[in-house]
């Protein structure tokens, strides 16, 4: 399919009229910005910045080389995919969406554009708040790890090393990759609603202590999501994140399906966590995740007990069925939950010792679920309270 038939349907899903009509419209501006340059070693941050404040479109150059078309689980080291000189566009500075409706992509779908963080950058790659009605596809966000100066330092309120925060109304992000960011999360959304995340990859983000001598805090999430009305997670592929792969809150109308998360090679506390105190609802169906030995604490984790964040609250009216969970220490988890159902998933092979709180491997448990309306059978009465031993 041709670049510009994706382009018309990327902004046709913004919501952008690209064909004639009878109406007045604005007349929508592109660049592909030739003033940054991902062949060379110089940093492209301002530019890009003037391009994305004063263009509709911003069309970058993508990587064509042999091997540019990533597949999940491909755990090669981000950059060894560079046709000739192709370095990325640098970053060094947080670039930030400022206008309602820009769109962010690639020159030559379905090649994708790099952004990939210099080693001084102390922030995040990109922020998007107070805008609406954007897009970012064919884009991959590089953060770089393992060549930052903050590689050692730990994410807190101060200090952000993820590498994309989003927020907004009505905004589409398809066709990305995030990966390499040093602590905290490749994505997160929050303030938003209406938006979708699609046919994306979140992978190799974040770092254990034993990969970091000892340091702990280097974690990081693959796509946090903290409030989801009226909005879709659907079809991205996680693998080998060292948090939480997929973490959604929950909200009205919030639909996460056709996810699948695996971990071959790094340890995350959880795959796919579903529902939080902050939101009422959310679907979550259809959803796949599978881990080797001693990988993955919790496959799918309903509620969040286990994290002390939480404060023992419930999250409320969440539906979880028609999921799947192999290998993870505990495959299927439901601590803190209160209304909705949790049906029809299939869960196999637990195995392992290190999940939060506790040290025992179990298929599927359930403690602090009330006024549920279906909870599937064959369960293990445990609790994973923060501060506490499972029970």
């Amino acid at each position: 399919m041709a670049w510009h038939v994706i382009l018309a349907i990327s902004l046709a899903t913004l919501g952008i009229v690209t064909s004639a009509t009878s109406q007045p419209r604005a007349i929508l501006t592109t660049t592909t910005c030739d003033a940054a340059n991902p062949y060379d070693s110089v940093p492209d941050d301002a530019a890009l910045q003037g391009c994305l404040d004063n263009f509709d479109q911003v069309l970058l150059q993508p990587d064509t080389g042999p091997g540019s078309h990533r597949k999940a689980g491909d755990d090669r080291e981000v950059g060894d995919d560079r046709k000739d000189n192709y370095v990325g566009y640098l970053v060094g500075h947080t670039l930030k969406l400022r206008r309602d409706g820009v769109l962010l992509s690639s020159v030559r779908e379905p090649y994708k554009a790099t952004l990939r963080a210099t080693p001084e950058l102390a922030a995040l790659i990109l922020r998007a708040s107070g805008v609406n009605n954007y897009g970012i596809s064919f884009v991959r966000f590089d953060g770089d790890r393992e060549e930052r100066t903050v590689k050692n330092r730990p994410c807190s309120a101060i200090h952000d090393y993820r590498n994309v925060e989003l927020s907004g109304v009505g905004y589409h992000v398809m066709f990305v990759e995030s990966s390499g960011a040093v602590c905290g999360s490749a994505m997160t959304v929050g303030g938003s609603s209406g938006f979708e995340i699609s046919s994306s990859f979140f992978y190799n983000n974040g770092r254990q202590p034993e990969e970091a001598d000892g340091v702990t805090g280097l974690w990081a999430d693959g796509l946090n999501v903290f409030g989801c009305n009226d909005s879709t997670i659907r079809d991205n592929v996680f693998w080998d994140n060292t948090d939480v792969d997929l973490g959604v809150n929950g909200g009205s109308g919030c639909s996460v399906h056709g996810n699948s998360i695996s971990h071959s090679w790094k340890y995350a506390f959880a795959g796919l966590v579903a529902g939080d105190p902050t939101r009422l609802g959310g679907d979550f169906s259809d959803n796949h995740v599978w881990s080797g030995y001693n990988l993955l604490g919790f496959g799918i984790l309903v509620g969040c007990h286990p994290w002390s964040q939480c404060r023992g609250g419930y999250a409320s009216n969440v539906s979880v069925h028609g999921n799947t969970s192999m290998g993870a220490v505990v495959n299927l988890a439901v601590d803190g939950l209160n209304g909705g159902a949790v049906e029809d998933n299939v869960m196999g092979f637990p195995g392992g010792d290190r999940v939060m709180n506790c040290n025992r491997a179990e298929n599927y448990t359930v403690g602090h679920a009330i006024n549920v309306s279906h909870l599937q059978a064959g369960y293990v009465v445990r609790t994973y309270d923060a501060g506490s031993r499972c029970q």
